[in-house]
């Protein structure tokens, strides 16, 4: 049964999987932003190499420790992602985005270094690594070395990761008694901070992409 829990062991939260749907790195501004924010705000070290280990996991949980300390937000109105974290410690947990379904869940509290935050689980290697072109020419020459096939390395979303999506899905699940719906319903919703620049002004993500292309062509 996987095991994600922050870094002051507050919060432990148990996944009926015993291995990881996918795995990939994700350099997206989003991403690497969210977690510099919860860093600022007094939360674990984010991968100063810019690159986040990302697992998925099924969209049904339970909480077993912490339910009270759990909060919840988004980088900017009208964001992605929902990220849900420890309010004692900061520690950013997991994240939920439309295009799961309420199926799949992705956390990225294995790049955290100083702590172990995810265990109980079966890990893959990483199938991919993506959104290079959110970083410049000096920080994508700074990117540890990718072990795996050259192909799967994406300036962009990660074609592997997109065709899987429905396997995913498929193998995830929405929780009845407790899932990230259900829980953001609880925590009173997600909050947006204003005081970091950071978190609105990069790179568009790849959804406000699409929307700002099929906007183009109306």
């Amino acid at each position: 049964m996987a095991t994600i829990q922050c870094k002051c062991s507050s919060v432990r939260i148990d996944f009926p999987a015993n291995k990881e749907l996918f795995r990939h790195e994700c350099c997206c501004h989003d991403c690497i932003s969210a977690l510099w924010y919860a860093t600022e705000r007094g939360g674990p070290e984010y991968p100063h190499n810019l690159c986040a280990d990302c697992c998925w996991l099924p969209n049904d949980f339970r909480i077993m420790t912490g339910e009270e300390k759990l909060g919840a937000f988004m980088n900017y109105e009208s964001a992605d992602t929902t990220r849900f974290y420890c309010k004692a410690c900061w520690t950013v947990l997991f994240g939920d985005h439309p295009f799961y379904e309420k199926r799949i869940l992705v956390s990225q509290v294995a790049a955290y270094k100083e702590f172990e935050g995810l265990t109980n689980v079966v890990r893959m290697e990483p199938q991919a690594r993506h959104f290079l072109k959110d970083l410049n020419a000096e920080q994508i020459a700074a990117l540890p070395p990718w072990p795996g096939d050259p192909s799967h390395v994406y300036r962009g979303a990660a074609e592997n990761l997109l065709a899987h999506f429905p396997r995913m899905k498929a193998a995830g699940g929405e929780g009845i008694e407790m899932n990230a719906q259900i829980l953001l319903d609880k925590v009173g919703g997600a909050f947006v901070p204003t005081d970091e620049a950071r978190l609105s002004t990069g790179p568009p993500s790849l959804r406000r992409q699409v929307a700002g292309r099929a906007g183009e062509s109306d």
